[in-house]
């Protein structure tokens, strides 16, 4: 019985040696405390993230990516029906223009952090298109509607991907933090505008506004899955 004893007591004095053996390893070994962190270069030199810091950067990226590059052709297609007109023209070209630089932006933060595009890439071009060119045939003012419930939505969800950035508290995220805040405030300017320019006047303004703004969050929920 005694003898017993003694190998359970031997036994869990080795695991206990074991675990402490393990811990001391990693204080020494970088290899073992970095295991979980991953390191990408970008503007402002080299940046360290954890695992589950790169995972939310890369989510919120590739969402971002697809949304812009919807934005953008959305603008294409109420072209396509309204360019005839020069104001209408001009104040969407304004726009387009500006999503054009939003998804340049997207394209190169995307490089830098090593982040994998969605496959659904091409679809957002193409349902953007004719969101963009559907909405248009419906009116100037449903045009304005859809923009309004677009951007409501994507200004409410760069906001949220600004206050989880918030809380990692590394100087070189600055860039990606800066880059969000500018396509934001841009964002939400063409929301005024959209307002300006009767977008809650339409007709079923309402259901328009709800339908889109659905559409963009379940767009949104694919995006980071696929």
């Amino acid at each position: 019985m005694n003898y017993l004893f003694r190998n359970c007591a031997n036994l869990e004095s080795r695991q206990l040696l074991h675990a402490r053996s393990l811990t001391s390893a990693a204080v020494h070994n970088p290899h073992l405390t970095t295991r979980a962190r991953q390191t990408v270069r970008v503007a402002s030199g080299t940046l360290t993230l954890s695992k589950a810091e790169h995972a939310k950067i890369d989510r919120f990226l590739r969402i971002n990516q697809a949304g812009e590059t919807a934005a953008v052709t959305i603008y294409r297609g109420q072209m396509a029906v309204l360019g005839r007109n020069p104001e209408l023209r001009e104040m969407l070209t304004h726009m387009r223009d500006q999503e054009a630089e939003h998804l340049r932006t997207m394209d190169r933060l995307v490089a830098d952090f090593r982040v994998r595009p969605t496959v659904l890439q091409p679809v957002a071009a193409v349902g953007g298109y004719l969101l963009g060119v559907t909405s248009a045939l419906l009116g100037v003012r449903s045009a304005m509607t859809c923009t309004e419930a677009v951007e409501t939505r994507i200004g409410g969800h760069y906001n949220d991907q600004l206050r989880e950035l918030h809380v990692m508290e590394h100087e070189g995220l600055g860039e990606l933090k800066r880059c969000i805040a500018k396509c934001r405030d841009e964002e939400l300017e063409h929301l005024d505008t959209a307002v300006e320019n009767g977008s809650q006047l339409a007709p079923l303004y309402k259901l328009q506004f709800e339908l889109i703004k659905g559409g963009c969050s379940v767009a949104i929920w694919l995006c980071d899955r696929i």
